[in-house]
């Protein structure tokens, strides 16, 4: 799972993508794409406590309609 927190505090600090994707297990594309996800929803460091992983990763991307209505062939 992506450490949502983890990277936009390091981002705060002054951290480069590369050095943050190095401290969180993770591509740099992903710290960009996450990165600029925040900002597009005006999200910045500090977060409240009830931003947590699961609720940051709801907000970055939101489930799309759930497929398994589709009727099979």
């Amino acid at each position: 799972m992506t450490k949502y927190r983890e990277i936009l505090r390091l981002s705060s600090l002054g951290f480069s993508n590369r050095n943050i994707a190095l401290s969180v297990p993770c591509s740099r594309n992903t710290v960009a794409k996450v990165l600029k996800r925040a900002q597009e929803l005006d999200i910045s460091w500090p977060l409240e406590d009830n931003q947590t992983v699961e609720v940051l990763e709801g907000l970055f991307y939101p489930k799309q309609r759930d497929r398994s209505q589709k009727r099979m062939p």
